[in-house]
């Protein structure tokens, strides 16, 4: 073999060693890739907390970051938000009149989207606490003596009847919520009644789906603009609290859905009421004198515990859905332009690590 030939089959040699080993292996490629991917991933959404500022619609994520108007100024008002925590109902053109107010209700996307709901004469003229949604596609609407489904139809939502009493000068339905079963709504009809005056009140139970109804509470309440009356129902739709300011009795009641009992609970002073699972709430026992003491009670045993020690200026709070962080809010002032404006705060679920995250909020609630 001459040395010419000799050299070359070095160099071959060398080269292919030099190459070997500055190729990563095919395990190596893939564990880079992956690492990669890792770093494009984004991670996990913080929760939204949305709020209304100066008749806008904004959120913000729970860290105190993203924050974004949804909407113009000086129109909308805060509503619940769907199940799927992707929209929400509000109130455009909104009309204060001594406090009492109306709007035309709507739905909200987190896109800024705004698309109104119908009925059958036009616009949905409503109050604030009138809506509710029934499932993510499902918005339930009271309105004089007839409750309302509306769904999703092209560019806006469709209201339908599903509910009337029939007697708009005899009897009003109030405050729709969502439960306590899959397809139910449940409402409170009152009759007609002055300022000072007692008039009857009718917890009902309404299933969307076949249109029976069934009356599960009654009592008499007393009367002074909007019916003085609310339910609380659990996650799982076992238990209500009742809110009912009736004559000489007890506000509080709890409601076993599957029993159909019900039975006072908790104090005339207590207030701020919340679930925080299905058999416990978070509530303040002496929020009628403005005391910001929180306790947690088991509905079932009776057991009450101490919540979260908070500040002294805590006016009304709500936990997130995972129970990781508490909303708190402080009134924003005394002056006419500050009435029912809060400044929301954010802290931990132990009441640490207490950040301001705006000022002058009209209402504000986690996404779902």
């Amino acid at each position: 073999m001459s040395r010419s030939l000799s050299l070359v089959l070095v160099l071959l040699f060398v080269g292919m060693i030099i190459i070997g080993c500055g190729r990563p292996q095919e395990g190596e490629i893939q564990k880079e890739k992956q690492r990669k991917q890792a770093e494009k991933s984004p991670s996990p959404e913080e929760p939204l907390i949305a709020f209304e500022k100066d008749g806008a619609i904004w959120v913000i994520e729970a860290s105190g970051e993203g924050m974004r108007k949804l909407t113009p100024e000086n129109d909308f008002l805060l509503g619940p938000w769907s199940p799927d925590g992707k929209k929400m109902a509000v109130l455009t053109s909104v009309d204060w009149s001594d406090y009492w107010v109306t709007g035309y209700a709507a739905v909200l996307g987190l896109d800024g989207t705004c698309k109104p709901v119908l009925g059958p004469q036009g616009r949905f003229n409503e109050e604030p606490g009138e809506i509710a949604w029934l499932s993510p596609e499902e918005l339930v609407l009271a309105s004089l003596d007839t409750i309302w489904v509306a769904r999703e139809k092209g560019d806006c939502w469709s209201a339908q009847v599903v509910y009337t009493t029939g007697k708009s000068e005899k009897e009003r339905v109030w405050h729709p919520r969502q439960g306590p079963g899959k397809g139910e709504v449940s409402f409170w009809i009152t009759s007609p009644g002055r300022g000072g005056e007692a008039v009857e009140a009718q917890l009902v139970i309404l299933s969307c789906k076949d249109r029976k109804s069934r009356k599960v509470f009654q009592k008499k309440v007393w009367a002074s603009g909007q019916a003085p009356v609310d339910v609380l129902w659990s996650p799982g739709g076992k238990y209500g609290i009742i809110y009912a300011e009736t004559e000489g009795e007890n506000c509080w009641w709890l409601f076993d859905n599957r029993s159909e009992e019900t039975r006072p609970i908790l104090n005339p002073n207590a207030g701020d009421v919340q679930w925080l699972s299905e058999k416990t709430v978070v509530f303040a026992p002496q929020a009628g004198l403005d005391v910001p003491r929180y306790e947690v009670l088991d509905v079932e045993t009776g057991e009450v515990k101490p919540f979260t020690d908070l500040p002294s200026w805590v006016n009304w709070i709500e936990v997130s859905p995972d129970g990781g962080k508490i909303l708190l809010a402080k009134a924003a002032g005394e002056g006419a332009d500050e009435y029912f404006k809060w400044d929301i705060y954010l802290a931990d679920a132990d009441g640490g690590r207490i950040q301001k995250l705006v000022a002058g909020v009209g209402d504000a609630s986690w996404q779902p």
